[in-house]
């Protein structure tokens, strides 16, 4: 039965992948069932052993997206040690979600494509994932504010919003050999968390303080438009 069991779960990953893929091309509207059996090289009868139809199929894409990025965000931050500090679990997300995303790029792109277009049962159903996800990132933020590593005046809902749908565009312009998921993730993580993070304690200074020079005049005056 186990031997039985581990087929079927590796022959309904392959039907996923194939629908990915379909709906990524085709949309919606676009896509068959016998599209699908025939990119997954399975005989039609073998495909509706899994999936009924079109609408339970790309239900079960949109939610297999989500739910591999989530898993391997979760699993990257729960390998931290306890020791890690805000930054570091931010950073780690950041790139744990680039690189989730571009592993099951098929998902990610086919949800884009398709999302406005499935029937309205279908999307309110898989925005309780949606939401689930979006959740954990606040969450995310809202302990690194408690620690007294982010402003206290940070939009923590606006800046998920923000962090997440720049995150998620990399699946469109990402290509393999150009810069590294690290390096990306580590430009992201700069530009995210330099505007978030409160600055680290100055020592005070002695003596007198120094008057800017005309070059340093010209930048603080110009940062302060």
């Amino acid at each position: 039965m186990a031997v039985k069991g581990a087929k079927s779960s590796i022959s309904q990953r392959r039907v996923l992948d194939a629908a990915a893929r379909i709906f990524r091309d085709s949309g919606y509207a676009g896509t068959t069932m016998r599209a699908v059996a025939d990119e997954a090289g399975l005989q039609a009868g073998s495909l509706y052993y899994h999936y009924k139809g079109k609408d339970e199929l790309i239900s079960a894409v949109l939610d297999s997206g989500v739910s591999q990025v989530a898993t391997l965000v979760k699993d990257a931050l729960a390998a931290l040690p306890a020791t890690a500090t805000g930054r570091q679990r931010i950073e780690t997300a950041i790139e744990a979600h680039i690189a989730a995303i571009i592993a099951v790029g098929d998902y990610t792109l086919a949800t884009r494509r398709v999302f406005g277009q499935v029937p309205q049962a279908i999307r309110t159903r898989h925005m309780r994932l949606r939401d689930a996800y979006g959740a954990f990132w606040d969450q995310l933020f809202e302990d690194v504010r408690a620690a007294g590593e982010m402003r206290p005046d940070a939009d923590l809902k606006l800046c998920r919003l923000f962090v997440l749908g720049a995150l998620n565009w990399t699946a469109e312009w990402y290509k393999p050999g150009a810069a590294s998921i690290h390096d990306i993730a580590g430009t992201f993580g700069t530009l995210v968390l330099d505007g978030l993070l409160q600055p680290a304690p100055q020592p005070a200074s002695r003596g007198r303080a120094r008057a800017p020079r005309g070059s340093d005049h010209a930048l603080l005056s110009t940062a302060a438009r």
